[in-house]
């Protein structure tokens, strides 16, 4: 359902600017909130507020997943946007919070026990309101880390039927494949967890990860500051920009989350979590549009644990591709506006 309706102007990026219709969209049963957001003029001024676009003028319906420990944030700054990039060139964008996050967290409060429920649960029910809403008989999945794991799942279960195509920004089909230090702390956590100590499904309050990150922000961004791990690659976003994406994008969430995310460390793929469904063997069959983006300097993601999703799906229509950048900024930094965002869209229209 609609809850709130206005229009608003928003910046692209740098003086790119456009005016969209932007909606407060809540699913029904288990509440999770998108931001849904269309150019104004391809919006039908008849059009009843929430009833279903009978004729969409949109290309099509797009489907934002963010990753662990975020928010729709993840997507959009004040002052440079993918979600408003893709609007501006004709989709019907859908921002989801998941469960525990941002506007969802707001709704009822519940938090996530487990990766499954977003892909059992929190996904299936924003397509089936995305679709409802606009018109379109299926959606496609852009995910940035682990938003692109629960691409892969859900688009091959439970929206096997509804699935446009798939893509995935920084994206680890296999964790730790390619960095020691994320393999090493997949092991600890695989070890941790087989000792019950965690299975009260502690608290990860992130949020104090984007407040230290944002206060010590031109240390994290120096080339001299040496860490095994960086989330971006230095001077690869304005000073503002990374500011405000740290301060509004980090989210508590659960510790249960991570395991079902980094244990195991070289693992082919997500099981269901009571092992009933191998989320790998159906996301390598699917006959689906797949794009997989990488960047080269992604300490969380590196190159090689994301193309193992190129590499194992048997899709007839995939592409990998390689940037400069960091685990952030391969969705808003600066190069990606004028590398990344076109080949997005391009690899979209094409299909």
């Amino acid at each position: 359902m609609i809850l709130r309706t206005e229009s608003v102007e928003q910046f692209i990026d740098g003086p790119r600017r456009d005016t969209f219709l932007k909606q407060i969209v809540m699913t029904p049963g288990q509440p999770i909130g998108m931001v849904r957001k269309r150019k104004l003029d391809l919006v039908d001024p008849h059009e009843p507020e929430d009833a279903p676009t009978k004729k969409p003028r949109t290309r099509g319906a797009l489907m934002l997943v963010h990753g662990f420990g975020q928010n729709r944030y993840t997507w959009h700054t004040s002052k440079r946007s993918f979600s408003s990039y893709l609007a501006h060139h004709g989709w019907d964008v859908f921002n989801v919070d998941l469960r525990g996050h941002g506007r969802s967290a707001r709704f009822d409060g519940k938090r996530p026990e487990a990766l499954d429920e977003y892909v059992q649960e929190d996904v299936p029910a924003c397509a089936r309101e995305v679709m409802r809403l606009s018109g379109h008989e299926q959606v496609v999945l852009v995910g940035h880390s682990m938003g692109g794991l629960i691409s892969y799942s859900a688009g091959a279960t439970k929206l096997k039927d509804h699935v446009r195509a798939i893509v995935t920004l920084g994206s680890p089909y296999r964790f730790g494949q390619g960095t020691w230090p994320m393999k090493a702390l997949a092991l600890v956590l695989e070890s941790a967890r087989a000792t019950g100590i965690f299975d009260a499904n502690v608290s990860l309050p992130l949020r104090y990860v984007g407040i230290h990150l944002r206060k010590r922000q031109r240390l994290w961004n120096s080339k001299l500051f040496p860490t095994p791990v960086r989330a971006w690659r230095p001077d690869s976003m304005e000073p503002d920009i990374l500011a405000e994406y740290l301060a509004t994008s980090f989210e508590t969430t659960n510790l249960t989350i991570a395991f079902d995310i980094f244990a195991g460390g070289d693992r082919v793929a997500l099981r269901s979590r009571d092992g009933s469904v191998d989320y790998g063997i159906a996301f390598e069959g699917l006959q689906k549009p797949l794009l997989v983006v990488a960047g080269d300097q992604d300490d969380l993601a590196p190159p090689e644990s994301c193309r193992a999703a190129f590499d194992r799906s048997r899709s007839r229509d995939k592409l990998f591709r390689v940037f400069p950048a960091g685990h952030v900024d391969i969705v808003i930094g600066r190069e990606a506006v004028t590398t990344i965002w076109p080949l997005v869209k391009e690899f979209l229209e094409r299909r």
